[in-house]
């Protein structure tokens, strides 16, 4: 649906009467232009308040007045982050930086996206640069176009080899799997920190185990309709062999028990999905600001072997032990 901007307000109140519940705004002057991007967060709020909105905007575009525009609506922004063709790739770290803390600060559900081998001088070494930068920053998910379209196809250049576009494809593609159909914002980088290696270096190697398993980017279209819960059991068997190639064994129990508690209350939030879990350690630490170290979490958390059913109460999502 492309807006006419004499007939926003038309068009954003027509979603309320179709029933539309979720909308993606793909128009890119929204993206680009702030006073214009206001206009449509005033409007949407105002008109359509029960839709659900994804809106890619350029990082340049966010301050304080439209993160708290944003505030208003239940959305997911996606902030782009890719090269242009036939320009050079510029990444304004300290911008891109200060955009997702302010974002996160707001509580506003955000993501990244992303491209591989478009801009004239991208390279391997850029690619995995944007990769090590993003995931610190927190972001729900990150987004590759690519690999579900043909329109912006990548070319192999001097600084990045047809070889080189089909490691990144599945290295993408490994990243959509594990961290963004896994839902593993919550715990991706308490659980990565004492594998002492680089996101980039982590998900090249899930890349490599997905083929060993028959379950990567040409296995794509069986793993796209995987459920959260197989995505988890991925997650944790690949967690399983990194943790004890690193000869970490004594963490595993605590980085198993915060993929299974987030990954249950994700699918309870997204999917009303009740789960019943076997724990090592009592939920209320998992979910503490203690599990961001999982180092310091094993040292000076006592393991609390329980069983517990996540449910959702009059309050919201609970949990609560059982026998």
């Amino acid at each position: 649906m492309n807006f006419d901007l004499k007939n926003l307000d038309a068009d954003l109140a027509s979603l309320a009467k179709k029933g539309v519940t979720e909308f993606a705004l793909h128009d890119s002057r929204f993206a680009s232009d702030k006073n214009l991007l206001a206009r449509f967060l005033k409007s949407a709020a105002r008109l359509a308040p029960d839709v659900y909105y994804s809106i890619p905007v350029q990082a340049q575009v966010l301050d304080a007045e439209t993160v708290g525009l944003l505030q208003n609506l239940f959305c997911s922004v996606d902030v782009i982050m890719r090269g242009e063709p036939f320009k050079k790739f510029f990444l304004d770290k300290k911008l891109f930086s200060k955009k997702a803390a302010l974002l996160n600060n707001a509580g506003i559900v955000f993501g990244f996206l992303m491209d591989f081998a478009l801009a004239q001088d991208d390279s391997v070494k850029g690619f995995r640069d944007r990769i090590d930068f993003a995931l610190p920053l927190y972001p729900n998910h990150i987004d590759f176009e690519q690999l579900f379209s043909d329109k912006k196809e990548a070319k192999s250049t001097a600084t990045f080899s047809s070889q080189d576009i089909t490691w990144a494809r599945d290295v993408a593609y490994a990243i959509n799997v594990f961290y963004s159909m896994g839902r593993a914002v919550p715990w991706f980088n308490s659980v990565l920190k004492p594998l002492k290696i680089a996101p980039s270096k982590f998900f090249s190697d899930f890349a490599e185990w997905q083929r060993c398993n028959n379950c990567g980017y040409d296995a794509r279209k069986k793993i796209n309709e995987a459920s959260h819960k197989e995505i988890e059991k991925m997650q944790v068997l690949f967690l399983e062999e990194k943790y004890c190639e690193k000869r970490l064994e004594r963490l595993l129990p605590v980085a198993v028990d915060l993929v299974k508690v987030n990954g249950a209350f994700s699918r309870l939030e997204g999917e009303g999905e009740e789960s019943e879990l076997e724990l090592n350690f009592n939920p209320d630490d998992l979910m503490s600001p203690a599990a961001l170290d999982i180092n310091s979490f094993e040292e000076n958390v006592c393991m609390e072997g329980c069983r517990i059913k996540v449910f959702a109460a009059s309050g919201g999502p609970d949990y609560k032990f059982l026998q």
